[in-house]
């Protein structure tokens, strides 16, 4: 198995899955569930072309067989099937491991993307527009990342895709900042309005009263934070994973405020700084380790 054909495949696939990803965005009417669905696959497959990149066996699936060691390994002679039946790292592990080796940071809402592909491909999708540009965005701002280290240009990899791929970031950016402010500047007017006649001792004890209550959420694992509007205690609920080497990682889906009202979920998370966390180690977990939660 040539490493430079493999990259150079990858690299090609993702082109064609971006492109027409583009293409289903553009038309009239809007593919939306095509868009999103091909461009989740554009990102999977750069990701495992800049991993082929560095080292083919870092496309190994985290339980590689012995078959797919060979494969990757080079000896791909030696078993029966070659790379017919090889098992590779899924898209998720794939940015992981790029975050590793590369320290490419995954834009916002790329876990989005991923997730509304698996749901288009399961159950169908079906989402306003606006989200929809969201995850193209996400998915081309990580594509635009990765192209250094493959020494290709933008220009080169969108072709005549590269104004259209520009201005859906540039637009999409623009938006969520937009809206994520407004939001804001709103939630700390009604802690305003809420606390403006009262005493010191009277907003403690409201707020205290306030930001004890539970968070309604579908997600089950909830960790304290302090809100971005108004500063109280306040609660970002979301869901665990289990990583490599036995870490366990948080992630967060939703923040909701008892006082200000404020709720943020997707990209909005990250624009205030909420982002995925390692909480533990198996080792520590033996120990009766408690993780320290701090998000802001």
């Amino acid at each position: 198995m040539n490493q430079d054909e493999i990259r150079d495949e990858l690299v090609r696939s993702a082109q064609r899955w971006a492109r027409t990803a583009l293409d289903a965005y553009f038309e009239e009417p809007v593919d939306q569930d095509f868009a999103v669905h091909h461009m989740a696959v554009a990102v999977e497959h750069l990701a495992k072309g800049s991993l082929a990149s560095i080292a083919l066996t870092l496309l190994a699936d985290v339980r590689p067989s012995v078959e797919d060691l060979l494969v990757l390994g080079g000896q791909e002679d030696k078993v029966e099937k070659g790379r017919a039946n090889l098992r590779t790292v899924g898209g998720a592990e794939a940015v992981t491991r790029l975050a590793k080796v590369q320290n490419v940071k995954p834009p916002a809402h790329l876990a989005t993307l991923r997730d509304a592909r698996n749901g288009i491909t399961h159950m169908g999708w079906g989402r306003a527009s606006s989200e929809c540009r969201e995850l193209l965005a996400a998915g081309a701002t990580y594509i635009d990342s990765l192209l250094p280290a493959l020494e290709m240009e933008p220009s080169r990899f969108w072709e005549n895709h590269y104004e259209a791929s520009k201005n859906l970031v540039e637009k999409a950016t623009s938006e969520l900042k937009l809206r994520y402010e407004v939001k804001i500047r709103r939630a700390q007017e009604t802690f305003a309005k809420l606390t403006e006649r009262m005493a010191d001792s009277e907003k403690a004890a409201v707020i205290a009263g306030l930001s004890a209550a539970p968070l309604p959420s579908r997600w089950y694992l909830c960790v304290p934070t302090q809100c971005p509007a108004c500063e109280s205690p306040a609660l970002i609920s979301g869901r665990d994973k289990d990583g490599e080497y036995g870490d366990i990682w948080f992630l967060p889906r939703f923040f909701g405020c008892r006082v200000c009202k404020l709720t943020l979920t997707g990209p909005e998370l990250d624009l205030a700084g909420m982002k995925g966390h390692s909480l533990r180690t198996e080792e520590e977990v033996d120990d009766g380790w408690e993780p320290d939660f701090d998000f802001m």
